[in-house]
């Protein structure tokens, strides 16, 4: 009968695991298509309360993922996610506060979070 309370218990901790990856996984996902639809307005749009709204879609979601990076565990492509996603950030604050139409490294930006993006929705969850 312990066996099986066991047994029970262990299954429940793995699906609960597996079910908190797989969310995590998604928040992700979800927060590099938010980044990369930003960026895309943020270059193509003429409005200026859309871009203003992709600005500050950007820095969030910059910020979220970096924060979910673990810089320990994850090694050098964390590292270097962690510099690309600062990268980016820094071109859009100096796009912000100078408000230059030079879209060159926003483009570039936007094609670096879409090859991430990409790879990102390739990885299945187990």
């Amino acid at each position: 009968m312990n066996a099986a309370i066991a047994i029970t218990a262990y299954t429940k901790i793995q699906k609960d695991t597996l079910s908190q990856e797989e969310n995590g996984h998604n928040l992700v996902g979800a927060a590099l298509r938010k980044l990369e639809t930003n960026l895309k307005i943020l270059v193509s749009s003429e409005v200026a309360a859309s871009r203003s709204k992709a600005f500050e879609g950007i820095l969030t979601a910059i910020y979220f993922l970096q924060k979910s990076l673990d810089l320990v565990q994850g090694g050098e492509l964390a590292k270097n996610l962690f510099r690309l996603y600062e990268f980016c950030r820094l071109k859009v604050l100096e796009k912000g506060m100078t408000k230059s139409r030079d879209d060159h490294e926003i483009k570039s930006c936007h094609g670096f979070i879409l090859d991430i993006l990409k790879s990102w929705d390739s990885v299945k969850i187990t």
